[in-house]
């Protein structure tokens, strides 16, 4: 796999060189975090997503879906009202390239409530965009997909009984992805060492 990846970013960085820097654009990021599911100290789960000046950019069953404003948060939080918008600041960006190499490792039918969901998708867009990484307590989900039977009931609650696992998803590997994005984010600007991202305080 290792020299799989190794060889895929040498691709990569063959293309940038081959073709010309993406035409950019000075945006703000931001990401929109609402607590869902039961709320209890230390198993609160979170939808996320981010926005890149004011359009948000998602991931759900039917891939990354775009919208105006926190749409995917709306249905979640009666009109979006419990949902917070942290600031990652400006960046030097091309949405089109963000979108181009974003959409093949989220695509549709991929989706899955543990393994391969929103903040899997958050985190990897925020590093490809910024930087930056998705801050830990947002990947309680996460988590539970390492240990999926002790909180089977846990999952189940918050997906109505519904939960199956997506074997679409089975080979996904997170570390792999956030790899090969950074081998191909050197047209954008790095991040600010000096930036500090202010995470909201939850109850």
């Amino acid at each position: 796999l290792g020299q799989l990846a190794s060889l895929r970013e040498m691709a990569c960085c063959q293309e940038r060189l081959a073709a010309p820097a993406p035409k950019q654009s000075k945006c703000r990021v931001e990401l929109a975090v609402t607590p869902i599911g039961p709320s209890v100290p230390g198993f609160q789960a979170y939808h996320t997503s981010v926005l890149i000046n004011g359009v948000e950019f998602s991931f759900t069953h039917r891939g990354v879906t775009q919208a105006e404003g926190p749409a995917s948060h709306a249905q979640l939080s009666r009109g979006a009202i419990g949902t917070e918008l942290i600031d990652f600041g400006f960046h030097a960006i091309s949405i089109g390239e963000f979108e181009r190499r974003m959409r093949p490792f989220f695509s549709h039918g991929t989706y899955d409530l543990l393994s391969k969901n929103c903040n899997t998708f958050t985190d990897c867009a925020l590093y490809f965009l910024t930087g930056l990484r998705l801050d830990d307590r947002y990947g309680f989900l996460e988590s539970v997909a390492k240990a999926a039977d002790k909180y089977t009931s846990f999952v189940q609650a918050l997906s109505g009984g519904r939960y199956v696992p997506n074997v679409l998803a089975a080979d996904f590997d997170r570390d792999h992805v956030i790899q090969e994005l950074g081998a191909c984010r050197c047209h954008f600007d790095p991040p600010a060492s000096t930036f500090s991202i202010q995470w909201p305080e939850y109850a």
